[in-house]
């Protein structure tokens, strides 16, 4: 068992996404740096949208039974790729509600870059996953965070939208840990809304461009906060006994099954989660006592964690990032994937943490 299905078991989700990199581009020396196309300096937004494989439109479609076209399924529609061939594969990306508002490729682009990129260089990867159900564009931001100890995160914006109605139209802050390339998604929480912008595929391009806009005014003010908040994990102590708890939490044992006692593939089904959802938490562990030299990425390597929550939280973010076996590639699984859900979970559980301590 993977991380992605033990996450899976452990944490209610309305969507389980395949980690797997379509086309992507990336510019640096970063954890995914073995796949898709490096580039020698970041790039702007015509070279991303060229090198991350992104220049192509979808259109809806309508389902009808296979050589029967009066049986047509009218509250179901397919989008699907128009530069893909019909009767070709990849064509059909998905199955969504006819109300389902597609947003071109090319319209998100331009979007996210009217927020602060403007024609400049500032993409430093994008892609989509799988055929193109998921498309990405992240770019850094002039600030970075600098905490108590010369701690360094540079930061980024994320873009990412569906054409399969699994993910929103969403935008977020994420940081990427200097010293050892952690990355990490910042205030996800659906009652945080003024730093989050997540929209459904139904309103109108306007509506979303100015909502985008005002969003964006306080991902600038949220660098400060976010700074604030790790500083104060910093200075919150944490035993390596109140990190094994915490883990016992993040990653709770499953609850045995009634019919385990009676069904033996149920019992055993069982027997093995919790014994991989234990050897996750010890790896964690590990990492957080020890470090992690990172095997086939020069330069990375996780020392032993401090003895303070912001340890804590690190120790989680390298396992997942470095450590973890993950379903797919590693990159779309800690961007995108149970990873990234797992270290926002934690992010969140720890500041409750810190507070209490």
């Amino acid at each position: 068992m993977n991380l992605s299905d033990c996450i899976n078991q452990s944490l209610p989700r309305e969507i389980v996404m395949a980690h797997n990199i379509g086309q992507m581009f990336y510019f640096g020396e970063r954890p995914w740096h073995k796949l898709g196309k490096r580039l020698a300096q970041p790039a702007n937004l015509e070279e991303a949208m060229a090198a991350g494989g992104l220049n192509w439109t979808v259109s809806m479609e309508r389902l009808v039974l296979m050589h029967e076209h009066e049986s047509e399924a009218p509250q179901r529609q397919a989008v699907v790729r128009d530069d893909v061939r019909p009767g070709q594969a990849g064509r059909v990306l998905g199955v969504v509600h006819p109300n389902f508002k597609v947003l071109q490729n090319v319209d998100g682009a331009n979007l996210f870059d009217s927020l602060f990129g403007k024609g400049q260089r500032v993409y430093h990867t994008g892609g989509y996953l799988k055929k193109g159900e998921v498309v990405w564009l992240m770019a850094k931001l002039p600030g970075s965070i600098v905490l108590p100890g010369e701690d360094k995160l540079d930061t980024y914006l994320l873009f990412s939208n569906s054409h399969d109605g699994s993910l929103p139209i969403d935008i977020r802050l994420t940081t990427v840990r200097v010293v050892c390339n952690n990355t990490l998604s910042i205030a996800l929480r659906k009652k945080d809304q003024a730093h989050v912008f997540r929209r459904s595929h139904s309103g109108s391009h306007e509506v979303l461009k100015a909502e985008a806009e005002a969003f964006f005014q306080s991902v600038l003010a949220q660098q400060s906060e976010t700074t604030a908040s790790m500083t104060k994990l910093i200075e919150a102590g944490c035993t390596d006994d109140a990190f094994a708890a915490f883990l016992k939490k993040l990653l709770p044992e499953p609850a045995r099954p009634a019919t385990a006692a009676t069904n033996v593939a149920v019992g055993r089904s069982h027997d093995t989660r919790a014994a991989t959802i234990a050897q996750h938490r010890n790896q964690i562990m590990e990492v957080h006592l020890k470090g992690h030299k990172v095997e086939g990425e020069p330069g990375i390597e996780i020392p032993p964690a401090e003895k303070n929550w912001w340890g804590g939280l690190n120790s989680i973010t390298a396992w997942v990032d470095h450590v973890a076996e993950i379903d797919g590639d590693r990159y779309a699984n800690t961007m995108f994937g149970t990873g990234d859900r797992l270290k926002t979970d934690a992010y969140q559980r720890i500041l409750e943490e810190a507070k209490a301590s």
